[in-house]
């Protein structure tokens, strides 16, 4: 469902992406670098999700019980001209509720109600390609993104072990794009991070604002820990009587490193 949704939006990326490599790109002070992070998130779910007329109310209904996700990000840059760096990322997200009062259906194939419990379990693993508009106290980044989906939220009805499930399997293109500003003589830095598609009146968004702070423990090597917030955000208008307006969002903590 969401590939075809999302489908003609791949070409309007394209453009935009065409747009802003019109202008220079910077090149990075370094031959080769390599970037490595892990961030641990612990999200809250909110919105609904399921059928036009008889969705799921995460946010008044489900109480959340165990909620985390972890993410692994490895980013290649160089100083070839035109040849874009590349970044690939792995999050993986769980989360489970419970209703004592639930009443609605997830795909359609039947109706739950009572107490029900609640599961998400998805896997996203990104592969990016971008430049580097600047490189200096303020870095800029755009580029696209190839987002493989693979999981399942399901509904599951207590007294009746009845179950109902909406998969999640599908390569969707985004638009990637990322600002950092570096406070001078304090190691501290502030940044913004996302990646983004829209269509009518559907679309994906995935932002971080973060902050930095880089750590002097090896000459060779950049260290950092960061924190900040990250909000996932999936919203389908009326396809094919399936709808979402539901939102991942929570604090995260993480490492990096610079090599």
């Amino acid at each position: 469902m969401i590939p075809a949704l999302f489908k003609r939006s791949s070409a309007k990326l394209a453009v935009l992406l065409v747009c802003a490599l019109s202008s220079p790109i910077a090149v990075s002070d370094t031959i080769f670098g390599l970037y490595a992070g892990a961030n641990l998130w612990q999200p809250e779910a909110n919105g609904t999700i399921g059928q036009s007329e008889n969705s799921f109310d995460f946010s008044g209904d489900f109480e959340g019980g165990d909620s985390d996700s972890t993410s692994f990000y490895l980013a290649l840059e160089h100083f070839v001209p035109l040849v874009p760096n590349i970044m690939v990322r792995s999050t993986q997200v769980n989360w489970s509720g419970r209703s004592e009062s639930a009443s609605g259906t997830l795909a359609g194939l039947i109706t739950l109600n009572g107490q029900v419990d609640a599961q998400l379990d998805v896997d996203m693993k990104d592969a990016t390609l971008y430049y580097e508009l600047l490189d200096n106290w303020v870095t800029v980044d755009l580029g696209l993104t190839a987002r493989m989906l693979d999981g399942f939220i399901t509904a599951e009805e207590t007294a009746t072990a009845q179950s109902d499930e909406v998969e999640l399997s599908h390569t969707i293109p985004m638009l990637y794009g990322h600002l950092r500003v570096d406070l001078p003589f304090t190691g501290l830095a502030a940044g913004i991070r996302g990646n983004g598609i829209g269509f009518q009146e559907s679309e994906l968004l995935d932002l971080e604002a973060y902050l930095h702070l880089e750590v002097d423990l090896l000459p060779a090597v950049d260290f950092g820990i960061q924190g900040g917030l990250r909000r996932l955000s999936i919203s389908i208008d009326d396809l094919d009587n399936w709808n979402s307006d539901a939102t991942l969002e929570g604090a995260y903590v993480g490492v990096t490193a610079h090599f």
